[in-house]
């Protein structure tokens, strides 16, 4: 009968081994990420035939990560367009996990960084509505149709107010375009609730304004009042004259009637 020994010495081998293909299969992973993040940019930004296969060899979180860097908005929506066409080949995991980074990204509404504008305010931004339309194409590819599963309904309540009150107005006119289809939202009861409840605080600010700005003009129009209606008569110099001017009239006038009376 033979005995079966264990080698430690080998098998601490073959662990160390283990350990150096994974840090060296890391590595590998980590290189041809960031080449082909860097090739991706390159492709995006000179566009011409290399854009279509760069595009197509980018896995999901290259086209993200590009969408993160805050592209202009006719190159966002080559990665908008390509996104939304492999939605059908991922699998649940894959999908849930694009549907809530597209949510936290809000829809990647936020313009590029641009030069500030001059005297007259902010600079125009020309994209607006292609980042509008794009915003519709990712909520619509990958976010509405897995809105009730997993993590979803507890984003949909913090993103939607966020998106109805940005600043510039895109949110709004996004969430308005999303409520005005045929199709069910997708919001889910939780993000209803965060929406109306934002928009229940925005009226009451804008009340609370209101009301602030008419009980001022109404203390201005009432210490202005008091003046003018105090105890004695403010007159101008100009009123003074004509007030001495009719009261010697008058007294003109008395004297004439007592004499022609005597």
């Amino acid at each position: 009968m033979v005995k079966e020994t264990e080698d430690p010495t080998n098998t601490e081998t073959t662990d160390d081994t283990t350990a150096e293909r994974a840090r060296t299969a890391g590595a590998g992973v980590r290189r041809v990420s960031v080449t082909g993040a860097r090739m991706l940019r390159e492709a995006l930004r000179h566009g011409g035939d290399d854009l279509p296969a760069a595009l197509r060899g980018a896995d999901d979180g290259l086209l993200l990560s590009a969408l993160d860097e805050g592209l202009p908005a006719e190159r966002a929506t080559r990665v908008v367009v390509e996104l939304v066409r492999r939605a059908p080949e991922r699998g649940p995991e894959l999908a849930d996990a694009v549907c809530e980074k597209v949510l936290l990204a809000q829809l990647y509404l936020d313009p590029p960084p641009r030069a500030q504008g001059g005297a007259d305010g902010p600079a125009a931004d020309p994209g607006r509505r292609l980042r509008v339309r794009n915003a519709l194409m990712l909520y619509e590819g990958l976010v509405r149709p897995y809105a009730q599963r997993g993590a979803v309904p507890e984003l949909m309540a913090c993103v939607l107010p966020g998106l109805w009150a940005a600043a510039d107005g895109a949110g709004r006119e996004v969430v308005r375009r999303i409520v005005g289809t045929r199709q069910m939202t997708g919001f889910g009861e939780k993000g209803w609730k965060a929406l109306f409840g934002g928009v229940a605080e925005e009226c009451l600010e804008r009340e609370e304004t209101a009301a602030r700005a008419t009980r001022r003009e109404a203390r201005r129009r009432w210490r202005r009042g008091g003046t003018d209606d105090g105890g004695g008569l403010d007159l101008k110099p100009g009123q003074l004259w004509v007030s001495a001017l009719l009261g010697f009239i008058a007294v003109a006038l008395v004297l004439i009637v007592v004499i022609a009376a005597g």
